[in-house]
C-alpha cells in the first residue's frame, strides 16, 4: 500500500511540473504562450518595429530584434523557427512567395501600414510631358514589376490584357508612347533615374534614397491593395502572443510613429 501511494504521489508531482511548463507567468502574473517573442524586420523598418516594444514588454515578453536583408530571408526562418513574426513584405509579395514556395505563411490583420508607390522624374514636373519613346525603369521583382505595370495602365501609357492579376511586360496589349521600359533590382532604381525619363518605385525608397519630394510627379491609387503586416506560421495566427502582437502595434503611439518615420511613403494600414 505504502508504495501505491508513493507512485501515486510521483505521477502527481509529475502532472504538475507538466502543467507548469505549459504556462508561462509574466511579472505581474498573467499567463502567456511564451516568454520570448522574436521579431525580423529591415534596418530601415527597424524604428517602426521598436514603436511597439514597450508595450510588448508591459504584457510581459522579452523581445528579440533580428535585421534580416530580405522578404525570402524572413519567411525562410518564419519556416525553420528561428523567428516568430516579420515587418517587410506586403501582402501580394507575401502571396507570391506562398505560391511559389508550397509554404503557409499568413499576414495579421489590419495591417500596420500600406506602401505608397509612384512616378519620379527629374526631367519632367508630370506625366502628361513624357514624350514617346521615353526611358522608363522599373523594378523587376515579381511584385514590384506587377504594381509598375498597373500604374503604367492607370496613366493610360499602356493598355494591360484584360483579366491578368499579376501583369509583367509581357502582358503589355499596347504601347501607344512606344516606351522603352527597362527593369532593374528593386533597390537600384532611385539611384539610377538619372539615366532615365522617369522611374516607378515605391515612395518609400525614395525617402531612403533622400531623394526631394518634387521629383514625385504621380501616385498610384493602389495603396489599399499592399498592406504591410506582421507575417507568421499559419499556424501561430490565433495563439495568444500574436494577439499581443497586433494590440501593441495598432495604438496611437505607432500611429504617430509611421507618419513621422516615413513622411508619406507608407501610411498607417489601421
Amino acid at each position: 500500500m505504502k508504495k501505491i501511494v508513493m507512485l501515486c504521489a510521483s505521477i502527481a508531482c509529475g502532472m504538475l511540473l507538466f502543467s507548469g511548463c505549459s504556462d508561462d507567468k509574466s511579472k505581474t502574473g498573467a499567463t502567456v504562450e511564451k516568454k520570448v517573442i522574436t521579431i525580423a524586420t529591415t534596418a530601415l523598418a527597424m524604428p517602426e518595429v521598436q514603436l511597439g516594444v514597450d508595450d510588448l514588454k508591459k504584457k510581459g515578453y522579452e523581445v528579440n530584434i533580428k535585421v534580416l536583408q530580405d522578404a525570402t530571408t524572413m519567411c525562410q526562418a518564419i519556416q525553420n523557427g528561428e523567428i516568430d513574426v516579420a515587418l517587410h513584405p506586403h501582402k501580394p509579395w507575401m502571396d507570391s512567395y506562398n505560391a511559389g514556395n508550397k509554404t503557409d505563411i499568413v499576414m495579421l490583420t489590419p495591417y500596420i501600414h500600406k506602401n505608397t508607390f509612384g512616378m519620379f522624374s527629374k526631367k519632367y514636373t508630370n506625366p502628361e510631358e513624357i514624350p514617346n519613346g521615353a526611358k522608363i525603369i522599373i523594378p523587376q521583382d515579381e511584385s514590384n514589376l506587377a504594381r509598375s505595370m498597373f500604374m503604367l495602365e492607370q496613366l493610360n501609357f499602356i493598355t494591360l490584357k484584360p483579366g491578368v492579376t499579376n501583369p509583367t511586360d509581357l502582358d503589355i496589349a499596347s504601347n501607344p508612347k512606344n516606351l522603352d521600359i527597362i527593369k532593374i533590382h528593386v533597390h537600384q532604381v532611385i539611384a539610377s533615374m538619372d539615366d532615365a525619363d522617369a522611374a516607378l518605385s515605391a515612395t518609400l525608397f525614395a525617402v531612403s534614397n533622400n531623394l526631394d519630394p518634387k521629383y514625385q510627379i504621380a501616385t498610384s491609387k493602389d495603396a489599399d491593395k499592399f498592406g504591410v503586416g506582421f507575417i507568421i506560421a499559419n499556424k501561430n495566427k490565433d495563439t495568444k502572443w500574436a494577439k499581443d502582437i497586433l494590440a501593441s502595434y495598432t495604438t496611437e503611439k505607432v500611429r504617430e510613429g509611421i507618419n513621422v518615420i516615413y513622411k508619406g511613403s507608407s501610411i498607417p494600414g489601421f
